[in-house]
């Protein structure tokens, strides 16, 4: 993939610090491989630290500058420790990709409460933690790019999906309010909301062929007749958190293929 560049030759991200929240797998990763690729120092926080290092051992070969801190984003004792640990590194966050999230597909009447709870805990819970602990420093330097992982699901209210759909919306007005809130500081606040994209968390349902005859046929449900890749969202979340989105603050991006036109 090449290096996107501007006129004066430098990569977009050179030199920033960029925290990526939810970087061992999926769209996180592809979020801080590109990052690492167009010149950012990336600290990538997960629970998974096994597959966090094989991420940050394959950035590095690449010859990003690259680090890693384990951090379960429901326990704010942990995420203090790592945004802190970054302060003292890098004395500063330019970008925060807040991606962690799970989606486990559960009919409504079968939803029970540990579901729900573990849901909203990792996806709203953990949104708010983090950029909590992110925007004070934010605010101090005046300047910040926060970008947040919503959903098409923050829209469209897809059946046994009640505990994902609620998380979501609330990841997005998350996001908004914080772009109100903070604007006079310097700091844009957006989200993205991937549609269908190959992911650890998709795959269950991509191998169904009801699945792929409803949302990849000629007439489905997917305009442009495939699913996403991790590498679609990481280019609209850079797009986002770069100086070509500098006047754009509260925003969701769809990228999704045209499912929700």
């Amino acid at each position: 993939m090449h290096m996107d560049q501007h006129t004066n030759n430098l990569p977009r991200f050179k030199d920033q610090i960029a925290v990526v929240v939810g970087a061992a797998h999926g769209i996180g990763k592809a979020v801080a491989e590109r990052l690492g690729r167009e010149g950012a120092r990336v600290v990538i926080l997960d629970i998974d630290t096994e597959a966090m290092q094989t991420t940050v051992r394959g950035m590095q070969c690449e010859g990003s500058a690259t680090q890693a801190l384990q951090c379960d984003v429901c326990k704010s004792d942990e995420v203090h420790a790592a945004i802190n640990q970054v302060i003292e590194w890098h004395g500063r966050i330019d970008i925060l990709m807040q991606i962690a999230g799970i989606a486990p597909a559960v009919p409504f009447l079968e939803l029970d409460e540990d579901t729900w709870d573990k849901t909203l805990d990792t996806n709203l819970r953990g949104a708010f933690l983090v950029s909590k602990a992110v925007v004070a420093h934010m605010v101090a330097q005046r300047k910040g790019k926060l970008v947040f992982m919503a959903s098409t699901n923050s829209w469209d209210g897809e059946a046994q999906l009640a505990h994902y759909n609620a998380s979501k919306s609330g990841v997005f007005l998350l996001a908004k309010t914080l772009a109100r809130e903070f604007g006079k500081f310097g700091i844009n606040s957006n989200a993205v909301g991937p549609g269908f994209i190959r992911t650890r968390l998709s795959a269950p349902i991509l191998k169904d062929p009801f699945f792929q005859a409803k949302y990849c046929s000629e007439n489905g449900v997917i305009p442009l007749g495939r699913l996403g890749t991790p590498e679609d969202v990481a280019g609209a979340a850079l797009f986002l958190a770069s100086e070509d989105a500098a006047f754009i603050s509260g925003v969701l991006l769809f990228v999704d293929g045209g499912q929700l036109a």
